[in-house]
């Protein structure tokens, strides 16, 4: 089989991970030029990093691999995968969702929960954290961050979480008399803010809290981690998901019983303790999401899917 993917467009900072990381492992990446008439759960690809394609310039492309990124796209990548002969590669970033039986050789997934629940029979079930990609990298001020007792959320359409709205409008009530608090996201209550923006707001502020009734990994609060501020949320949020059980630790992290523990925690924190955890924060998402274990599991997967062919 040849050394090639066809990766559509599923969530633009996810997607774009993911071709990073099939390139690196000396992968040909490429992404439809339109919905080519046959993908229903279709966005757009450019700027992504994959090779813009026509679907008649890809019926000439030799077999290779087609990643399935959501189950909205299973039925119209397996038909284009069938089509051209491809194997398929399962991607489950969400959580609750199962896919065909014996669809695909590869499951990448960053949900532990359903990593460890997933009933189909494939041979390479990687528990894959795949570092986010963030273009612009300002340097966090420790100092000021911890002065400006600033926090802010980063959701989409908050009204979609039933438990994680109330969650974060409770604890905003609560944090008034602290500081400033703030949600930001697709229908947010403080708007929507670029890529570049959200990044310089993450990296000066105190904190980002999470709240979201579901979401295993969450890249928003792994790209706060990598800009050196840590999360606060509560284990009601945490408990099962990838975030709670692999990334949010005591030394890098605010995470409690109750809204009112977390708040105590936080006006707890002195500038020293601040420092450290904003340190230990970076520290684990580098090292969870480093090269020995994304890239090169990986790599040994897809070897081994392309050598039994």
């Amino acid at each position: 089989m040849e050394k090639s993917i066809l990766i559509q467009n599923y969530h633009p900072q996810g997607t774009k991970a993911l071709i990073r990381d099939f390139k690196n492992i000396g992968f040909r990446v490429f992404s439809p030029d339109s919905d080519w008439g046959r993908i229903g759960y279709f966005a757009e690809n450019n700027g992504l990093g994959g090779e813009i394609i026509s679907f008649e310039d890809y019926m000439r492309t030799s077999p290779g691999f087609v990643l399935i990124g959501c189950k909205a796209q299973e039925e119209d990548l397996k038909s284009i995968a069938n089509i051209h002969s491809d194997k398929i590669v399962l991607n489950i970033a969400q959580q609750h969702h199962v896919y065909e039986d014996g669809i695909s050789d590869v499951l990448i997934c960053p949900d532990i929960a359903l990593w460890r629940s997933y009933p189909g029979n494939i041979d390479h079930r990687l528990l894959y954290f795949p570092r986010p990609i963030i273009e612009y990298v300002p340097v966090k001020d420790v100092r000021q961050s911890f002065e400006s007792r600033t926090i802010a959320s980063y959701i989409s359409i908050p009204t979609f979480w039933k438990r994680g709205l109330p969650a974060f409008e409770t604890f905003r009530e609560q944090w008034s008399g602290s500081g400033n608090c703030y949600m930001f996201g697709h229908e947010a209550a403080d708007g929507m803010l670029t890529p570049a923006d959200c990044n310089a707001r993450m990296a000066t502020s105190f904190f980002t809290v999470h709240f979201k009734d579901d979401e295993a990994y969450g890249l928003s609060c792994l790209e706060s981690m990598m800009l050196g501020t840590p999360i606060v949320s509560t284990h009601e949020f945490m408990q099962e998901k990838t975030l709670g059980e692999y990334f949010l630790r005591p030394d890098n992290s605010i995470v409690t019983d109750t809204i009112e523990e977390a708040i105590a925690a936080l006006n707890a924190l002195t500038l020293s303790e601040y420092q450290k955890m904003s340190h230990n924060a970076r520290a684990t998402v580098l090292d969870l999401t480093s090269d020995e274990r994304t890239i090169q599991p990986l790599r040994r997967a897809m070897d081994a899917v392309i050598h039994s062919s």
